[in-house]
């Protein structure tokens, strides 16, 4: 007998109730991978076959025939009652695309599978549901910032400490290295009334910021004397893990937390030994300073007081594979050589650490038009059986300073006033007469920038001559009017790009501090390719 339209309605009703065969298949392979859901939720707009609720995630299993899969080529294929169907079909194609559109508006993330794929890819779908379910439960970096206020005090700077390992925790988190971490962490959890469980939530965080670390890396490093992150950038870029870094500047600190998603911890001074985790590559661009050297040379003794002694401790307590430092290029004449000397004294024969001759490279050579040369230090542990280091050659890559200049008109603000650089050209002038050659510099766009630096007329031997300014209004106060002859300092994203930074590396400060911060970091071209030639001997080791 044939069927009356009510009575297949009714058995179409039934067999969804139990559970159609695909979505059985579906479940239950769910239920394998330990995840745990609900089913035919009728209370949820469309029904969907299975649910996770508190992740609001609605999946579907459409069996092909009823929900059209292919139907602009299947409809074809039906030679009966094609007006029924075809009605019946779209209808229920229009349903579903309705259904999605809904539960999309109200925050639900809908997955719907074809029921052949399902029979036949099985664990393709259950993996596609499995990518949906751990970006669901994945925390934004930026969202735990907001919630828990970090951000680097000014005055307070236990709350810098504080927020110094919470987010080394957050970094690390899931690795032996988190118990450098975790109890401080929990502490300032605590403090601020959130509670612990708050971390046993975050099961993966979602690292929205500019430069996340690798989630595979190949080995691990720490950042001492971190500056806003020179070093970091290049090593990261290399495979490498940052598990503890260090910086004693505030405004250095927003920078490198707004790029990285850590705060550094503060003056190296009071950081213990025991408290720096262990790693393969230590890397330091530690400042200049003179040691209290009296007759015979006593080694450790030496240097104590000094930076260096601070990265000399570490590395005698840890005894990383190998290590980086830079400073500038007078490190080599400093205090007649007795400076340099008194460190590869102490790094090859009180630390055991096989150090080739240091070598002055210069930034020019590397990709990026400035003339910066600096003194690099690298040593390797001596087990390692490393006693050959050849540092990196020249790129030759033409480049020059009209490569890094701003595409657009800048602010009015970076033209200097007509006073200023009439007194610039007078300041040359008499320095010119008593033959010295110092004195403000307009750069040619064909040639490289002069070494960017804090003091000494760092901004004033960079300037250029850009006529794009249309309104010479002035906008900061400055004493005159501005000048016509169009004569401009380079501005903080010009020098961020002469140091080799990224285009999307964040300034979050005045322009001043910005000046200062890429003044003082390494050109980060040059210590990338510095740091390939170390991995290339140490990873061989592993």
């Amino acid at each position: 007998m044939k069927k009356t339209k009510d009575q297949i309605k009714k058995n179409m009703q039934a067999v969804k109730a139990k559970g159609s065969k695909i979505e059985k298949m579906l479940a239950k392979e769910l239920w394998k991978r330990g995840y745990r859901y609900h089913k035919n939720c009728t209370n949820i707009f469309g029904k969907p076959d299975i649910v996770f609720k508190s992740l609001k995630i609605a999946v579907f299993c459409d069996s092909d025939f009823w929900h059209g899969k292919d139907w602009q080529i299947k409809k074809h294929e039906i030679k009966s009652n094609r007006n029924f169907w075809y009605k019946k079909i779209e209808n229920n194609i229009e349903r579903d695309r309705k259904v999605t559109d809904e539960l999309t508006k109200q925050g639900w993330v809908v997955l719907r599978f074809w029921g052949n794929d399902i029979k036949k890819e099985t664990v393709q779908c259950i993996n596609k549901i499995e990518e949906k379910i751990i970006e669901k439960k994945m925390v934004k970096y930026s969202k735990i910032k907001n919630n828990l206020e970090i951000e680097i005090s000014k005055e307070n700077k236990n709350k810098d400490n504080d927020l110094a390992f919470f987010t080394h925790y957050l970094q690390n988190s899931g690795s032996p290295i988190e118990s450098y971490y975790v109890k401080k962490a929990k502490n300032y959890i605590d403090q601020i009334g959130n509670g612990f469980n708050l971390l046993k939530k975050m099961e993966k965080i979602e690292w929205d910021v500019m430069f996340p670390f690798p989630e595979k890396p190949s080995f691990t490093f720490i950042d001492l004397f971190a500056g806003i992150g020179g070093f970091r950038i290049a090593f990261q870029k290399l495979g490498g893990k940052c598990v503890f870094s260090s910086e004693i500047d505030k405004y250095c600190k927003i920078i490198y937390e707004e790029n990285f998603g850590e705060v550094p911890f503060g003056n190296i001074k009071k950081i213990k030994e025991k408290d720096v985790p262990g790693h393969d590559i230590l890397l330091a661009g530690f400042p200049c300073q003179a040691f209290s050297i009296a007759g015979k040379k006593a080694g450790f003794k030496d240097v104590r007081g000094t930076l260096f002694f601070d990265i000399a401790r570490i590395l005698k307590k840890k005894k990383p594979k190998a290590f980086l430092l830079e400073n500038v290029k007078g490190l080599n004449h400093h205090d007649k050589g007795k400076t340099l000397a008194a460190i590869l004294d102490v790094l090859r024969n009180d630390l055991n650490y096989y150090v080739p001759q240091p070598e002055i490279l210069n930034a020019k050579d590397f990709g990026v038009p400035q003339n910066r040369e600096r003194i690099f230090i690298v040593g390797f542990r001596k087990d390692l059986n490393i006693s050959t280091f050849d540092y990196p050659k020249p790129l030759n890559k033409k480049t020059s300073v009209e490569k890094i200049l701003e595409k657009k008109p800048v602010s009015v603000k970076y033209y200097l006033s007509k006073r200023y650089l009439d007194t610039l050209k007078n300041h040359k002038i008499r320095h010119k007469d008593k033959g010295n050659g110092f004195g403000y510099e307009v750069i040619s766009r064909e040639k490289n920038a002069n070494a960017i630096v804090i003091g000494g007329m760092g901004k004033e031997r960079n300037l250029i001559c850009d006529d794009r300014l249309t309104n010479f209004i002035p906008v900061t106060r400055i004493k005159g009017e501005v000048n016509r002859e169009h004569i401009r300092k380079m501005t903080p994203r010009e020098w961020a790009r002469l140091q080799g930074f990224p285009e999307k590396f964040k300034i979050k400060v005045s322009d001043a501090q910005a000046y200062k911060q890429f003044g003082n970091s390494v050109a980060v071209p040059v210590v990338k390719e510095i740091g390939k030639a170390i991995l290339n001997l140490v990873l061989e080791e592993k």
